[in-house]
């Protein structure tokens, strides 16, 4: 899957270091003796992030989101020059550009924005001219002017987002060596998975395997833009063949049944217990937290007797301190309104665990196998949804990485 084009993106545990730098900076003299143009998008080194949130949180406990974004932004200035300067010591001309300078245009949310456009005017100027575009990740500039973020993971978008602007392909280097059929650290048995399709790595990633960020394979898919995952130190840069690659529905390839199973550890749950259930009223509760960008995972209605419902939904629990008072006021509005709601319950110590393969579509008999596990596990199913190539469980976190063990065994995984 050649281009002539490369995106490689570099994740922040592989430029923690100066040595880490260089080593990363190999694949981009590799490309270039292959006869491609390189773009390398990067992340802040280490944990950088982190130290910039903690430090925001001691101003004031929950930072304003476009200040925020101000200094978040910083962290990917340092790699940038740092990833330049390691590849003009090794003799390779290179520039470093942050979103604003290549040309990344965003919404106006601060913290979760989403690319709308990329004017590619000078990154190809700069790439027929030899150089190595060297691109901050995770930013990019609003309307207004105004430094914006992507939210966590939001490298990879900017990286798939890169590749489709120049019609190239997207190495996503991180420090595993591709896409597992499990967590490894959670299951030994887990092997990597030398191709996936869209849509499985979309499932999975919007379910918590923290290999690629949902938005990143959404855009990939869209787009059609080829994507490799693979190691960013111990691969070789020459070698094409490993890693795994995130492919179409057009690939010769026969769906298997499950192809991965996916520990999302974590999990919030809110639940409106007694609702009545009148037009409208699905609206009034998901409608403030879409206003404040909060993300849902799963949703789930169940009838609670005659006009009522129960409605529960479960969510990142660094986002529940947000959403919990959203979702308070929403109850006293409604019961304002004389309407009823018996009670808004909110939870967390949840893990959600997710079965996903794109053969579930034609090969009966998936979920009794994943609940057969589960019960002989002795494993208790909070709550269950399900899409067309995925089943996922709600189940105490103490459950996780056992029930994980057992499903992955269950299909034949290892």
């Amino acid at each position: 899957m050649l281009s002539s084009t490369i995106v490689q993106k570099f994740g922040g545990s592989s430029v923690a270091d100066a040595e880490k730098f260089r080593l990363c900076a190999q694949h981009a003299l590799a490309a270039r003796r292959r006869g491609q143009r390189v773009v390398i998008v990067v992340s802040a080194m280490g944990d950088a992030t982190d130290d910039l949130i903690e430090l925001a949180e001691k101003a004031m406990p929950q930072p304003d989101r476009r200040e925020l974004d101000q200094l978040l932004a910083t962290g990917e200035q340092v790699s940038i020059a740092m990833m330049a300067l390691t590849l003009k010591g090794l003799g390779v001309p290179a520039i470093s550009l942050t979103g604003q300078q290549a040309a990344i245009r965003t919404d106006n949310v601060h913290g979760r924005a989403s690319i709308q456009s990329i004017d590619s005017a000078r990154l190809n100027t700069l790439l027929d001219a030899g150089q190595v575009a060297v691109v901050a990740g995770f930013q990019g500039v609003s309307p207004s002017g105004d430094v914006t973020t992507l939210g966590r993971g939001g490298s990879d978008t900017t990286a798939v987002a890169l590749a489709a602007t120049l019609g190239g392909a997207c190495e996503i280097y991180k420090d595993v060596d591709g896409v597992y059929t499990a967590d490894p650290r959670l299951v030994p048995a887990a092997k990597r998975l030398p191709r996936v399709r869209y849509d499985e790595m979309l499932e999975a990633a919007a379910l918590g395997s923290q290999v690629l960020h949902p938005r990143a394979v959404e855009m990939a898919k869209r787009f059609g833009v080829p994507v490799r995952v693979v190691h960013s130190h111990l691969h070789d840069p020459e070698d094409l063949a490993g890693g795994t690659w995130i492919v179409g529905e057009t690939d010769p390839m026969e769906a298997r049944a499950v192809a991965n199973v996916v520990l999302k550890k974590n999990v919030g749950r809110i639940s409106l217990r007694g609702v009545n259930n009148i037009a409208g009223v699905q609206a009034r509760v998901f409608g403030p937290l879409a206003e404040r960008s909060l993300p849902i995972d799963d949703i789930i209605q169940e009838d609670d007797g005659p006009g009522t419902i129960n409605l529960t939904w479960t969510m990142d629990k660094k986002d529940l301190l947000e959403a919990a008072p959203i979702v308070q006021n929403v109850a006293g509005a409604v019961r304002a309104q004389s309407l009823r709601i018996d009670g808004v319950e909110v939870g967390s110590g949840l893990v959600t665990l997710s079965a996903v393969g794109a053969g579930m579509r034609t090969t009966p008999g998936v979920a009794a196998k994943m609940f057969e596990a589960l019960a002989q596990e002795g494993i208790r199913v909070e709550n269950i949804t399900t899409s067309e190539i995925r089943i996922s469980c709600v189940l105490a976190e103490s459950d996780g990485a056992r029930a994980a063990k057992c499903v992955h065994a269950a299909f034949g995984l290892g």
